[in-house]
């Protein structure tokens, strides 16, 4: 009797057992099959505002100028200019040094900006910026580098002023500096020392070590009253700092006393106006014409001047990278750190 009292008992917990088993299968099904029902919420998404409009305008980028307190504010002006004549919003970015600039430039944040030679050879390179226009200064797009020397140094001048041309290539004019001493200017100078030095490199032609003056016209100055370097070089083309009066009016006979050995091409372009990656091809062409209306007339000329960094602009140009494929070859014969001459 009590057996079979046990065997009952054991019979419905089995049985119990199983209904709950099968009950929470269900479950789990039906739960399973309702998680994979269930619509899921959709991820939102954010639209940036199209380039050119009031939230997100095309930017020029400025590094500020020394000696030139009103520079911003100029190119805000240039920014409001540029904006009514091209139909989209543009607007200016101030950043504190040129590596900043080539940041924003590589995160896509700004997107037109005006370099000088080495800054653009380095944004160049690194694929941050391709030139659209070059600024005529001082009456000439592009300038050049001399070598000058005591007229009692012993050295030949293979320069005729009468043609302004040189008489010798390079390596025959300058072969005769083997072992001499210069006098540079700054060495971030693109024709007090990166051109001049890089084709010395060019043409295999070693000098001594040389003394940095920091000043063009005080290397006319060291060559004049002799014993400080066996030649200096200066910028050319665009003037000659021999006729500057800071030199010619207490050193009169200059021109006579310190000569020209050689001059090279003019192969160093001026100040340029560069589009980055960023900006689309069709507002390029825009802001290209708008640039070349705007500095037709004396107004123009005189806020791209502010606004450059009180930049002497008398016109500009369209002109491709090429233009400084000879000055790119003289850096590399240098073997220039480039990163060390930027806003140069």
């Amino acid at each position: 009797m009590n057996l079979s009292r046990h065997h009952r008992w054991s019979t419905i917990f089995v049985v119990c057992a199983i209904l709950s088993l099968n009950l929470f299968a269900c479950q789990a099904q039906q739960n399973g099959d309702s998680a994979a029902s269930a619509t899921p919420e959709p991820t939102p998404t954010f639209t940036p505002e199209p380039l050119g409009s009031e939230g997100n305008p095309v930017i020029l980028g400025l590094v500020p100028a020394e000696n030139a307190p009103d520079q911003a504010a100029q190119a805000a002006t240039l920014a409001e200019k540029l904006s009514s004549a091209v139909g989209f919003s543009v607007n200016i970015l101030v950043v504190d040094d040129y590596e900043s600039l080539l940041a924003k430039m590589q995160a896509g944040s700004v997107h037109l900006v005006f370099l000088q030679p080495i800054t653009y050879i380095t944004a160049h390179q690194n694929q941050l910026a391709d030139v659209a226009l070059l600024t005529n200064h001082f009456g000439v797009y592009y300038y050049g580098a001399q070598f000058l020397a005591n007229i009692d140094s012993g050295f030949s001048s293979y320069f005729d002023p009468n043609t302004n041309s040189n008489t010798a290539d390079a390596a025959t004019a300058l072969g005769q500096l083997n072992g001499a001493k210069p006098c540079w200017a700054d060495p971030t100078s693109v024709s007090g020392y990166i051109l001049p030095a890089g084709i010395l490199a060019q043409n295999e032609i070693t000098v001594a070590n040389g003394a940095t003056l920091l000043s063009q016209t005080g290397i006319i100055r060291a060559l004049y009253i002799k014993g400080i370097c066996d030649f200096g070089v200066t910028f050319a083309i665009s003037g000659d700092p021999r006729t500057s009066s800071a030199v010619i009016n207490d050193l009169p006979d200059v021109r006579e006393r310190v000569m020209i050995l050689w001059q090279s091409d003019p192969v160093i372009p001026n100040l340029n106006l560069s589009y980055t990656p960023a900006l689309p091809a069709e507002m390029r062409s825009v802001l290209t014409q708008t640039f070349l209306d705007l500095v037709k007339s004396d107004d123009g000329k005189a806020l791209l001047a502010a606004a450059a960094g009180d930049y002497e602009i008398q016109d500009m140009r369209v002109v491709d990278d090429s233009v400084y494929d000879p000055l790119r070859s003289a850096v590399d014969a240098l073997g220039l750190d480039v990163y060390q001459a930027l806003g140069k």
